[in-house]
C-alpha cells in the first residue's frame, strides 16, 4: 500500500506537467505591434465566440483588387466588457478598423487586448474602445 500511494502521486504530476503546455496561450509575436495600418471595407463575417471574437472584412486594395481581412479581438467576455456585443457588427456593414498587420504580410491583424480596442467605426458611428 505505501508504495501505490508515491506512483500515482509521481504519475498524475506526470500528467500535469505533460499537459500544462496544452493550455499555454499564443502570443502577439506574429503581428507586427510597432506598425499600424487602418482598413476601409465591408463586413462579410463576425465570429462572437471563444477564444477570440474575429473581424471578416473586405477590403479594395490600391488596385482595386479585394482583400479577405480577419482582425482578431479579445474574448466574448472582455469585448463585453468594452461595451460590445454579437450584434455590434452586422454583415454588410461599412467598417473602418484600425490593426496591427501580420509580419508574413498575411491578411490578418490584431486589432484590440483584454485591455483595449483599436478604433472601430461602423456606418460612421465609433464603436467602443474602452
Amino acid at each position: 500500500m505505501k508504495g501505490i500511494l508515491p506512483r500515482f502521486l509521481r504519475a498524475g504530476f506526470v500528467l500535469l506537467a505533460i499537459s500544462s503546455p496544452s493550455f499555454a496561450h499564443h502570443g502577439t509575436s506574429r503581428y507586427d505591434l510597432a506598425k499600424t495600418v487602418t482598413l476601409n471595407g465591408t463586413v462579410t463575417g463576425f465570429d462572437w465566440g471563444n477564444p477570440h471574437c474575429l473581424v471578416h472584412v473586405d477590403v479594395k486594395d490600391t488596385k482595386g483588387e479585394v482583400q479577405h481581412w480577419t482582425l482578431e479581438l479579445s474574448s466574448p467576455f472582455s469585448m463585453s466588457r468594452a461595451g460590445w456585443n454579437k450584434d455590434s457588427l452586422m454583415l454588410g456593414d461599412a467598417l473602418t478598423a484600425e490593426t496591427h498587420p501580420a509580419r508574413n504580410g498575411l491578411s490578418i491583424g490584431l486589432s484590440s487586448t483584454s485591455k483595449s480596442v483599436m478604433k472601430f467605426v461602423v456606418n460612421g458611428k465609433p464603436l467602443s474602445t474602452q
